[in-house]
């Protein structure tokens, strides 16, 4: 979450689908589908909210005061997100070199549906599935993380992963309990005629 409220998400519901049964998660930031991010690259999910994918650009600007660390949110798990003005703190994620699999693939929205094939296609960052985790090639380790003057912490970044993709730290997973938010409370049958 965004320290102003607004929160983070990583990955996309985006995909393609192929016959050959290969499913590829669509990244967010990629030129192959307009998802409607603007220029913090963000857009707003079907239910109206408002979320990050990477580099929120007017918070990181509204929080500078000319140090290259600012502080742009928490992890799910309690630990503090940062940029750096810098972008000294690289990742350690690399497109693969294997060539992608996969006949016959559908992309579908409520606004457009594609089809292609990516059999033998090169990696390009297009999909999750493009990137892979090479310890120590960057100087952030596999969620994107480090630490810095004894503290652990994500760094939200240009390069994928943009947001990080795991989380370092324990946290209790908890949901809301009872009906849906917008869905009517249980009611009781409506009694017949006659009845006291």
């Amino acid at each position: 979450m965004a320290v102003n409220g607004v929160k983070f998400e990583p990955e996309t519901a985006e995909r393609f689908v192929c016959e050959s049964g290969e499913v590829y998660k669509i990244e967010a930031i990629q030129e192959l589908i307009n998802l409607g991010l603007d220029q913090n690259l963000a857009h707003v999910q079907p239910t109206g909210a408002y979320h990050y994918h990477g580099v929120p650009q007017a918070l990181v600007e509204r929080l500078d005061k000319g140090e290259d660390i600012i502080l742009i949110g928490y992890a799910k798990d309690g630990f503090p997100m940062y940029y750096s003005q810098s972008g000294r703190y690289k990742p350690s994620y690399v497109l693969s070199q294997d060539p992608r699999t996969g006949e016959i693939c559908e992309y579908r929205n409520p606004r457009q549906s594609l089809s292609d094939s990516f059999s033998d296609t090169r990696p390009d960052g297009t999909f999750v599935s493009d990137w892979v985790y090479v310890e120590g090639h960057g100087d952030l380790d596999e969620c994107n993380g480090i630490t810095i003057d004894g503290e652990y912490g994500y760094l939200v970044t240009k390069e994928y992963p943009y947001v990080s993709r795991c989380l370092k730290g324990e946290f209790t997973e908890t949901r809301p309990q009872g009906p849906p938010p917008g869905a009517h409370p249980h009611r009781p049958p409506p009694r017949g005629h006659g009845e006291d």
